[in-house]
């Protein structure tokens, strides 16, 4: 196996900007610091997750202070700091501005890259796939910097470093992906390859407040108190799942590595630094859509159990404004949405593939999760 991979864990009570870089400092240190993996005059990327345009305080996006603390540790190594996404369902300067990382843009000098051009780029050997369209912008760079958020997720169990990079899909061809892969497990290897393309130079993850239960968009804060830091996305990820008590058979990305003996995928492949995992273990609630086993069961019988064992969509006429939002991100046109003095709308459950894309997207939080009617019996049992 060799030499195991570093992961950093230090603690961070707030995002107080003090506190933020003094946590980082801590983080790297035992990593060789900035310099490591910055050199002067070098371009980095810092790849932040930047879901949807909701405020600091809602955890659906890397916190304003972390972006600061590294683009002011890439700067004094030399380096110049750019920040580049491309988000789903909303304008990148749109997102920036809600979520206050424009204000961090504008003091620090930091130049905002947005994804706009797809380039084929191969996948390294040993890979599911063979090549991908990704953002030209960010392979431009001499290094990246991922920069994921702590967080649950409604198809994935767990969006962490390596999905983060999902981001570099531009726009609306990530719905795409979502039509094309509709398995957890294969869209796990999807990002496991995507991942490997683009090889973050360092990971450095914002669990300060995390989120727990419907994420990506719609789960609840989650006081963790964490800053994380490490060369591999993947082992960053099988810490991280390990803090939240997610067992890797529930966590596609994580299942998929183990199955495919990567670097990084188990706990025995990493050094752990700093604070213990058993020191800050805190098992997470995660999303109702975490309990399906249908990614994991033969592909005879997922087609004939699809609807018994997955989980659905469903809009809250309550609180839904019928913006339009999850209606358009739809990659199969699934959700037909009422008038807006009825609100709310309906979901074809033969049509839905179940990526969630909805949900993540959806700025009320008016869309829940639901099991299938074998699933719950499964969760009641204990089963699922």
């Amino acid at each position: 196996m060799g030499q195991k991979i570093p992961v950093s864990i230090q603690r961070c009570a707030s995002y107080e900007p003090d506190q933020v870089q003094d946590a980082l400092n801590k983080a790297l240190a035992p990593l060789g610091g900035i310099s490591s993996f910055v050199s002067p005059g070098d371009r980095v990327l810092l790849k932040p997750n930047l879901l949807s345009a909701r405020p600091p305080e809602a955890a659906v996006t890397t916190h304003p202070e972390v972006v600061r603390a590294v683009a002011l540790e890439v700067q004094a190594a030399g380096g110049t700091a750019l920040l580049g996404d491309s988000p789903g369902a909303e304008s990148l300067n749109r997102v920036l501005k809600r979520c206050g990382i424009m204000e961090v843009v504008r003091e620090t000098g930091i130049e905002v890259l947005p994804f706009r051009t797809p380039e084929p780029m191969p996948v390294p050997e040993g890979g599911v796939y063979k090549s991908f369209l990704l953002a030209s912008e960010a392979a431009s760079c001499d290094a990246i910097i991922n920069l994921p958020k702590f967080k649950t997720h409604g198809m994935m169990t767990m969006t962490l470093a390596v999905k983060n990079m999902f981001g570099a899909v531009v726009g609306a061809a990530k719905a795409g992906w979502h039509l094309q892969v509709r398995e957890p497990a294969l869209f796990g290897d999807m990002l496991l390859d995507i991942w490997r393309t683009l090889a973050p130079a360092l990971n450095i993850m914002d669990g300060i407040t995390a989120m727990e239960g419907n994420g990506p968009g719609s789960g609840d804060p989650l006081d963790l108190g964490l800053l994380m830091a490490s060369p591999s996305s993947l082992a960053m990820d099988c810490v991280a799942g390990a803090i939240a008590g997610v067992d890797p058979g529930r966590h596609p990305v994580l299942y998929r590595a183990m199955m495919r003996s990567l670097r990084g995928s188990e706990l025995s492949h990493v050094e752990v630094l700093g604070e213990a995992i058993r020191d800050v273990k805190r098992v997470f609630v995660l999303p109702v859509s975490a309990s399906r086993v249908d990614f994991r069961l033969p592909a005879w019988l997922k087609g004939r159990m699809k609807r018994s064992l997955n989980c659905f969509p469903v809009l809250d006429a309550g609180k839904c404004t019928t913006c339009g939002q999850c209606a358009q991100i739809c990659p199969v046109n699934a959700i037909t949405l009422h008038n807006s003095s009825r609100g709310g709308g309906d979901v074809d459950r033969d049509l839905c593939i179940s990526c969630f894309c909805c949900q993540e997207v959806c700025p009320e939080r008016a869309i829940a999760i639901v099991p299938g009617g074998l699933l719950r019996v499964l969760r009641r049992a204990n089963l699922a």
